[in-house]
């Protein structure tokens, strides 16, 4: 029993069954998965959200790869 509530602790979430194997019909489904349109209007279709995360991505690393240049720009002795 919980100490604080007085009511019984609750079970330990079950494990996560374990995943299937990656198979060459799996990957084709989630593939064609990708061009499917959004069951509501308003919400973006699942290639457009996969186009907008790798904009990010590309983004994410423009910045870092910016940061890193000047960065050992200013730490480089002057003449």
């Amino acid at each position: 029993m919980s100490t604080r509530t007085g009511r019984p602790a609750r079970a330990p979430h079950p494990a996560a069954p374990p995943s299937a194997p990656r198979t060459a019909a799996r990957t084709v489904l989630r593939l064609t998965t990708l061009a499917a349109t959004a069951t509501d209007p308003k919400l973006p279709t699942p290639l457009m959200s996969l186009t907008y995360a790798g904009q990010m991505t590309v983004g994410t690393m423009v910045a870092v790869a910016g940061a890193h240049f000047f960065a050992e720009r200013e730490a480089a002795p002057c003449d």
